[in-house]
């Protein structure tokens, strides 16, 4: 892409956003610019306090509450210390309570489970109202105010090799019904935060969360992304993970330990948005990541991965050791897999 017009194109955006846009948000765009050629534009959506003339941006993962760890900290007493969280999934915002004492509400309507955001929505928490804001909404209404901001495309869907992991909490079932609704969201916060550390700092694209699981991928099959994948399934299955603040008092309190399985496979993936402008990986090779996992309780090790991701992999041998073969749900054949040393 010529960058003289890369320029030109940067400055005709700051001009569209007459907000006050963070220099992080900027920056954001700009790397966006050069990874895809300004085909794919991850812009920045925000949270606007009206009466309080705030503005808050929001990042992939946002702690809303009074905790002194919020991504947003509200000073409100009707607020609980980690009242809600505000999560991107794609193009898209999705806002969960987390059993706070007097709720959320998004249009006056109490959010009971997760919800996806659309511009102009509003957001009460306690006596703080807010409303949500994103270039899509602002672009798609014609608008041309000055907060006005450009469409996020979503990617087509393609076929592409991929690196494909699953993390399950193990016993999470049993365990939430013996903690209060409160403790169960404060579980799970801490083991969403986790596994975005963990996952992204390593590569990798968290496709989505789902209750006590996730989902994410590498792009890949390349002997680094192994590695990559192989130190993230160590680090969320190992006893150390489970020392967090929240699960270290479970179990000194209730004697409850709280575990996470892993499960990897590699395969082809289509790859893509399936509207509304939510990309995910699709295709049987992530059926046979879930299934597993789901095979680590079977035969009661942390982490397990198939014949294809050890396939071609001369170091892979120093990291896992054949675990036999095995039949699972919805695979006309057995498979193969191999445990974590």
């Amino acid at each position: 892409m010529d960058f003289l017009w890369m320029i030109w194109h940067e400055t005709s955006v700051q001009k569209i956003i007459s907000r006050k846009t963070s220099v992080r948000s900027l920056d954001l765009y700009r790397r966006s610019c050069f990874n895809s050629n300004c085909h794919i534009l991850i812009m920045p959506a925000f949270l606007r306090q009206h009466d309080k003339g705030l503005e808050y941006s929001l990042e992939d993962y946002n702690l809303l509450g009074r905790s002194p760890d919020a991504t947003i900290r509200l000073n409100d007493a009707g607020i609980s210390r980690q009242h809600a969280t505000i999560r991107r999934d794609g193009n898209l915002y999705w806002v969960s309570d987390l059993g706070s004492a007097n709720g959320s509400f998004v249009n006056d309507v109490a959010v009971t489970t997760a919800r996806a955001l659309r511009h102009g929505d509003s957001i009460q928490l306690g006596t703080c109202l807010f409303i949500f804001e994103n270039e899509e909404g602002d672009s798609s209404s014609g608008s041309h105010s000055g907060t006005q901001m450009l469409h996020t495309v979503a990617l087509p869907m393609k076929t592409v090799r991929a690196t494909l992991l699953v993390g399950d909490l193990r016993n999470f079932t049993s365990i939430s019904a013996q903690l209060s609704p409160e403790e169960v969201a404060e579980m799970l916060r801490e083991w969403y935060a986790q596994c975005t550390t963990v996952l992204k700092t390593r590569g990798a694209i968290i496709d989505k969360f789902i209750g006590d699981g996730v989902f994410a991928y590498w792009t890949g099959d390349t002997a680094e992304v192994r590695a990559q994948a192989t130190e993230a399934a160590r680090l969320l299955s190992s006893p150390e993970s489970s020392d967090s603040p929240v699960r270290r008092r479970l179990k000194m309190e209730m004697n409850l330990e709280v575990h996470c399985h892993v499960g990897i496979n590699i395969g082809d993936v289509a790859l893509g948005s399936m509207g509304r402008g939510v990309n995910t990986a699709v295709g049987e090779a992530v059926n046979v990541a879930f299934r597993i996992e789901s095979l680590t309780r079977q035969l009661k090790v942390p982490v397990l991965v198939s014949a294809a991701f050890m396939e071609g992999w001369d170091e892979g041998v120093t990291h896992f050791k054949n675990a036999g073969i095995h039949s699972v749900k919805g695979q006309p054949d057995p498979i193969e897999v191999f445990a974590l040393i």
